[in-house]
């Protein structure tokens, strides 16, 4: 792999760059470092390919280079009274769209709204040969052809640049407030996310954090509502709800994956379930350098692990459990950990979207 970065400035010199590469890895600011890491591939930043082109208030979408930092979005959308409700990651560590769409993260708002691939309506991408496709659309309706945009969520660059994305968004909340549940066990903790999940409050988002035997609840609307939803909470669980006054420092500590006051260099995550979780808990509570954050009722853990001792402890227990997690901090040897099953079908999708081979596999 080259040492340098390409930072091409526009399309044709992304055009040109891509002719002249045998192997390309398509990147943004690198706040995932892990998954742009590939010693055959030529490394090209689209961090230069930046800005809003498109922005329909009235319509919920906008449209805007891959390159195009988040916190840049969620700025112009804020003055809008708008915003992308799946809580983008890594936001101020200077992630962009690209790389979010890449990567496929979303926060713990995806726990009501659904991820960040529910809310791409359109891509405009580079083949293998250089060739621009455009697919999906500006508009909320549009359903034409296969659903490409949302097949690039989660594809860590590995089937063709990308250079412009559209998304949909949604008004912003008039008010959240969350409140602290304290659970006397990870199975009593476990219960009480299912029946917040499942309970006609309609939650924001349903967080859980191990190391204090907590569950965070988010709840977003008119404040008369929300005060209506938070004063039933209490009264089910009585004195182990709590208000927590500092709720926007919370959650921002999640998405930018940085809750911990140790020093934990990398970051990992992790789909979860039941199962899981009640091997995952302990182990993370019975290891030194290690903290875990669960998150959207339990489907996803985040861990924050010291050194690659314990992502390979990580990575045992995740196989032993069938489950695949992914590393997206860290100077780690392999960003696949766990147990990643062989798909055919993503075989084929690899050799139909990119036959040259121009992009490297994971």
């Amino acid at each position: 792999m080259s040492e340098t970065v390409a930072v091409p400035e526009n399309l044709d010199a992304l055009q040109t760059l891509l002719a002249s590469e045998s192997v390309v890895l398509p990147v943004g600011n690198q706040t995932k470092l892990p998954l742009a890491v590939d010693e055959h591939a030529r490394l090209v930043s689209l961090r230069e390919l930046s800005g809003i082109l498109e922005y329909e208030p009235s319509e919920f979408t906008f449209t805007a280079y891959a390159g195009t930092p988040v916190a840049e979005v969620n700025e112009v959308l804020r003055e809008r009274q708008q915003y992308l409700p799946f809580d983008p990651m890594l936001v101020k560590a200077g992630a962009t769209m690209g790389g979010s769409v890449a990567a496929g993260l979303s926060g713990p708002g995806r726990f009501r709204y659904g991820g960040l691939r529910d809310f791409l309506l359109g891509i405009k991408f580079l083949s293998g040969d250089g060739e621009v496709i455009n697919a999906g659309g500006k508009v909320v309706k549009n359903a034409a052809g296969f659903d490409i945009p949302k097949f690039m969520a989660g594809s860590l660059g590995r089937f063709g640049v990308m250079v412009e994305l559209t998304f949909k968004v949604f008004p912003l909340p008039s008010h959240r407030q969350t409140i602290a549940v304290q659970c006397s066990s990870l199975a009593n903790a476990m219960q009480r996310m299912s029946d917040a999940a499942t309970s006609r409050w309609e939650l924001d988002a349903i967080d859980y954090r191990p190391g204090t035997n907590t569950v965070f609840l988010r709840v977003a609307g008119p404040l008369e509502v929300n005060q209506v939803l938070v004063q039933e909470i209490s009264d089910l669980w009585g004195q182990d709800v709590k208000p927590m006054p500092d709720a926007e420092a919370f959650w921002q500590s999640v998405v930018e994956l940085d809750w911990s006051d140790s020093d934990l260099s990398f970051a990992a995550k992790i789909p979860t379930h039941p199962v899981v979780l009640r091997s995952l808990v302990p182990w993370a509570e019975q290891t030194a350098g290690v903290d875990l954050h669960v998150s959207v009722a339990g489907s996803v853990a985040w861990a924050l692990c010291e050194s690659q001792h314990e992502v390979d402890q990580l990575d045992h227990l995740l196989a032993e459990n069938s489950t695949a997690g992914l590393v997206v901090r860290g100077d780690c040897r392999q960003p696949k950990i766990g147990f990643w099953a062989k798909q055919d079908i993503a075989s084929a999708v690899k050799m139909a979207m990119d036959p040259t081979m121009k992009f490297p596999q994971l």
